[in-house]
Order: structure tokens, then C-alpha cells, then sequence
């Protein structure tokens, strides 16, 4: 993340807004269940997106070697992908019904993030450099389309790390520039669908 930050000061204590590039990236497997008389299959897939984000923070720098506690909240949404992605299946048996198929069914796949918050404490290393390291977590909701008896996944809240590297200096009387390059990465996600046709 390319973080562009402005904010307001008083004393010791900072609050402000944030302007952001976001670059996400994802890989992400399926694997079917082989079902009675089927075999398992899987399927795996990656996304990007870069998207234009705004977030809130506050921050606290101590007399402790000049170490910054902050707090960060970003409240809009992104998908995770650029593109929905799609694949087409035929499907040979349906749950009850005792005769042979050949329908096609379409899925269609796309997620999205957000609620994205982060706690994190800011170094300094050498005149206007700092480290930055922090707790992050972030919420993932799965937006698949499933034709006929199809399943669905649902959502979850990831736990992660955010780290990096900046720059901040004062640029007026009570307003200060921080600019960094930043990184968060989360716990893997595993999700079961339910709804299935057996």
C-alpha cells in the first residue's frame, strides 16, 4: 500500500485522514467433494485489484524514544478481483433424482473486503525514516453466484500482519506529510459451502 497522509496536531496526539493506493492480491483453490460414485476436482485460481481507498486514524508519539501508537480504520469495501470469475460444469446427477443428467451450470466467483482496522506502532530509525509494525483484520465476504443446487461459502474475519516503511515530517504549522509503502498479510481463509446437492 502507497499510503498519502495528512493530518492535524496537538501536542502529542495526531488525528487525520488518509488517502491510499491499495493493491490487493489472492490465490484461492476449490476442491469438490467426490460425492458416492464422483471423484474430487479442483480448481484454483489468482486475482488482483488496485483501488483508490480513504481511511481514518489516531495517533499517540511518546517520550519513548519517540516510538508513535496509532490505530487505523478504513470504512469502505473492495473487491478482491478485477474481474467476476466464471466457469461453466456439467452436471451427471442430481440429489433425488434417480435418472442421468447433462446440465450445464454456470458459476460465477467474486469477493471483497472491508472493515479493514489496524493497531500499530511507528519506529523512528534515522531523521525522518521510520518501521512500522502492526496487528491488522480485515473482513472477507464471498460473492459467488451458483446456478441450480449450487452451494455458497460465506464470510469470515481474517487476522493479519501490517508492516513497512515512511517518511513524515511537518510541512505547515499543525500538519504533517507521512509517506510510506506498506504491507498486510492474512491468515489463510478456509471455507466449506453448504447448499450443496449431494
Amino acid at each position: 500500500v502507497i499510503l498519502f497522509t495528512t493530518f492535524s496536531q496537538a501536542a502529542s496526539i495526531q488525528v487525520g485522514v488518509t488517502g491510499q493506493i491499495a493493491q490487493i492480491e489472492a490465490d484461492g483453490t476449490e476442491t469438490t467433494g467426490a460425492g458416492a460414485n464422483g471423484a474430487a476436482n479442483t480448481n484454483s485460481a489468482s486475482a488482483d485489484h488496485t483501488v483508490p481507498i480513504a481511511s481514518f486514524f489516531a495517533e499517540y508519539t511518546s517520550d519513548y524514544y519517540g516510538i508513535t501508537f496509532g490505530a487505523e480504520f478504513i470504512p469502505s469495501s473492495a473487491d478482491v478481483s478485477d474481474k467476476v470469475v466464471t466457469r461453466s460444469d456439467t452436471e451427471t446427477s442430481v440429489t433425488s433424482d434417480n435418472t442421468a443428467n447433462s446440465d450445464e451450470r454456470i458459476f460465477k466467483a467474486q469477493a471483497s473486503v472491508e472493515n479493514y482496522m489496524v493497531g500499530y506502532a511507528e519506529i523512528p530509525v534515522y531523521n525522518s525514516m521510520y518501521l512500522r509494525l502492526g496487528i491488522a483484520q480485515i473482513d472477507v465476504n464471498t460473492e459467488e453466484v451458483a446456478s441450480s443446487n449450487g452451494g455458497n461459502y460465506g464470510n469470515e474475519t481474517l487476522d493479519g500482519i501490517n508492516y513497512g516503511i515512511g517518511f513524515k515530517g511537518e510541512v505547515a504549522d499543525g500538519v504533517e506529510m507521512k509517506i510510506a509503502l506498506e504491507h498486510n498479510d492474512f491468515d489463510t481463509l478456509s471455507l466449506t459451502s453448504t447448499g450443496n446437492s449431494v
